[in-house]
């Protein structure tokens, strides 16, 4: 298919006195050239390219497209459904309640009870069958308590005397540290409440000193030093002087 095609020289060519007698034997060259677009042979060249398409789709075949053939869904047959209107119901009226009471001209049989007189049941030393409702003789009560009963006072107090030799325990309180730097001094008077095992559970103080120091501490000594003997409950009260020499 190839043709020699004869080609003016540029005139740059013409200027330089070369490629004055060049001619270009491809066609694909010719294309490439702007001055081979005007070459008649440019038609004949697109003729060609659509029959070389053409002749290969030939030999290779175009692929039809597969048809899937799907089945239509089932057909649903409708049912007519009824919509039954439900009407309310009205309660029931309520029936008049016959009325049961006799007439006030109509006589009444009361039946007839015997009263029985029971005698006192501590003089009766055997039991008396009897029928009918029976009715004690009236007895005498005793009076119910009162209602607030006085509270019974504690007894009175003792004064104790700790050289007693009854078995108990009770050493000779010292003198605090701070009512003797300072010089304090005073009479403390307790009361005490001593238990079964001669424990003193109670400690209180009955007539202070003046000063706080010595009333405290006679208190702490007493409870946690002073044990007396086993014996029933007993009430106490005793004075500790502090004097300074």
């Amino acid at each position: 298919m190839s043709r020699s095609i004869a080609v003016a020289p540029s005139p740059s060519a013409t200027t330089r006195g070369e490629g004055a007698n060049y001619r270009l034997r491809s066609d694909l060259a010719q294309f490439c050239l702007p001055g081979a677009t005007k070459d008649a042979t440019q038609k004949l060249a697109y003729v060609d390219s659509i029959c070389i398409f053409v002749l290969t789709i030939g030999f290779i075949g175009i692929k039809a497209p597969q048809l899937i053939n799907k089945d239509p869904p089932p057909v649903v047959e409708m049912v007519p459904v009824e919509i039954v209107q439900i009407e309310p119901q009205q309660p029931p009226e309520p029936q008049p309640v016959p009325d049961t009471e006799p007439p006030p001209d109509a006589a009444v049989d009361m039946p007839q009870i015997a009263t029985v007189v029971a005698a006192d049941p501590s003089q009766v030393k055997f039991a008396i069958p009897v029928e009918g409702p029976v009715v004690f003789a009236p007895a005498k009560f005793a009076q119910a308590p009162p209602a607030n009963p006085p509270k019974a006072s504690p007894p009175r107090p003792t004064k104790f005397d700790p050289t007693k030799t009854d078995g108990g325990f009770y050493p000779v309180p010292s003198y605090p540290r701070q009512a003797l730097e300072q010089r304090q001094q005073g009479t403390v008077w307790i009361d005490m409440v001593i238990d079964t095992n001669g424990v003193p559970v109670s400690v209180e103080l009955r007539e202070s000193s003046g000063v706080p120091v010595l009333d405290r501490h006679t208190l702490q000594w007493v409870k946690t030093k002073w044990r007396f003997a086993p014996g029933p409950m007993r009430y106490y009260y005793k004075d500790f002087e502090y004097a300074l020499k």
